[in-house]
């Protein structure tokens, strides 16, 4: 692990040098004219740095803008679904969940109709459940080869939209899903071709209408692996607030704070750029503000449609710089631990990661308390930086997330060792740009300190 003094202040330029270097143990950081001291002091340009952090970021050196998925937004906008089905096949496999809330709402009974109106065939599999699982893909691929499919349409919240995607991967590719998991035990095959995708999303939380991945649990290792292809993203997503209205209060807050880390991580990840540094913060000012209301009252039109925004955002951020060790950390939980939400482990990990990872990215964490409303302008750097840490505890606590723990999710402290190996095995990607160069070791330490939060 890269030691505080090392790395505080370190350019995106710098950092992969730092990893085995001494030559590197300080920078300074230019905002608006001036010379911030990184060293925590108070200085006559803190003002200037807090409001510059929006607009005002180290520019990388190169970076990727790449993001092929048209996005329909708006409320309503459900009813295009046909129209757009229509440019790409003439008979969809709709992707749904098992639980039935499609079907309750009558949403699915919508899009069958839309579908219907534009001369286009429907068959639905209604077999994903929460943390979708391998054989669940092969079972819908198969279905959608025997049926003669030839677009996949996901609708629902993130399991059945990232199965509808590997569906479509698996639909036009031989073998196995998991031969083409790309870590872990996976195979590490490439697809060549899927089936075109619509992503209809009902719930404000995974971004998987705005990238390129999709997350898929192996039932028999516990292995819950995130793979990202381009054949992945959605040719259009349609994200209709109104689909929100009826998502459950504690589905309201888990969903919502995954949308958060998404937007968090992305920023402090090593490979932030300008475009993900704006739309991250704007998602975390949005979930900030708009999360508790949503969670308050399920039917306030505005909220949900802030937090649907958030989430796209917050997803177009993961396809332009990515998740990094908080992500990877959670996986192995809910691989392990199939009935806990994906949102609550990132919930009751997210404030010790962040605390552990503090010295590394303290300007960053500084910007995200602005974002989240704080008043940092008094604050020495260090002292700002943890009153990010402040806010995002309270944000959870208002959404009914209060000292949530791993303990409390029913995680086991002599599991620690094989969370944090599975970690490093099937996500490493994410932990190799985190601020600080983090290792097994570490992620043994934040596990232990999330088990009494």
């Amino acid at each position: 692990m890269t030691s505080p003094e090392q790395w505080q202040g370190a350019t995106s330029s710098n950092r992969k040098l730092l990893e085995g270097s001494d030559d590197f143990l300080v920078c300074y950081n230019r905002i608006k004219g001036g010379i911030m001291n990184l060293r925590g002091t108070r200085t006559e340009n803190f003002r200037d740095f807090s409001e510059g952090c929006i607009f005002e970021t180290l520019l990388p050196a190169r970076f990727r803008f790449y993001l092929p998925t048209r996005i329909e937004f708006g409320v309503g906008i459900l009813e295009r679904v046909g129209e757009e089905a229509a440019k790409l096949g003439r008979r969809a496999l709709i992707v749904i969940s098992k639980g039935g809330s499609m079907r309750r709402a009558g949403i699915l009974e919508k899009v069958q109709n839309f579908l219907y109106e534009n001369g286009v065939e429907s068959v639905v599999f209604d077999k994903v459940q929460p943390n979708p699982i391998a054989p669940t893909v092969d079972e819908g691929a198969q279905l959608a080869r025997e049926k003669r499919c030839d677009l996949v349409i996901g609708l629902g919240g993130g399991s059945p939209i990232d199965t509808a995607k590997c569906i479509a991967l698996m639909a036009k590719s031989p073998g196995k899903f998991w031969d083409y998991v790309q870590s872990g035990s996976g195979g590490r095959r490439t697809p060549q071709e899927a089936l075109p995708i619509i992503a209809i999303p009902t719930t404000a939380g995974t971004g998987t209408e705005a990238d390129p991945f999709a997350v898929i649990t192996n039932p028999d290792t516990k292995e819950k692996i995130g793979i990202g292809f381009e054949l992945l993203f959605p040719k259009v997503s349609l994200v209709d607030p109104q689909l929100m209205l009826t998502v459950p209060k504690d589905q309201t807050a888990y969903t919502g704070m995954d949308a958060f880390y998404h937007a968090l991580e992305s920023y402090l990840n090593l490979n932030h750029q300008p475009t993900s540094d704006l739309l991250a913060l704007q998602a975390i000012r949005l979930i900030t503000e708009y999360l508790p209301r949503a969670y308050e009252n399920g039917q306030d039109l505005e909220a949900r449609t802030k937090l649907a925004w958030a989430s796209t955002a917050a997803g177009i951020c993961e396809t332009l710089a990515g998740c990094i060790g908080l992500h990877a950390m959670e996986h192995p939980i809910s691989g392990h631990y199939p009935e806990v939400p994906h949102g609550a482990g990132l919930a009751a990990l997210g404030p010790s990661f962040c605390e552990y990872i503090l010295p590394y990215t303290q300007e960053r964490l500084a910007c995200v308390a602005k974002a989240m409303g704080e008043k940092i302008e008094s604050l020495t750097l260090k002292e700002a930086s943890k009153a990010a840490i402040s806010a995002i505890r309270r944000l959870q606590a208002r959404v009914g997330l209060a000292e949530l723990n791993l303990r409390m999710l029913g995680v086991e402290p002599n599991m620690i060792p094989r969370l944090a190996k599975d970690a490093i095995a099937t996500m490493g990607s994410l932990v190799a740009v985190t601020p600080g160069n983090l290792g097994e070791a570490d992620l043994i330490k934040i596990y232990h300190q999330a088990l009494t939060g």
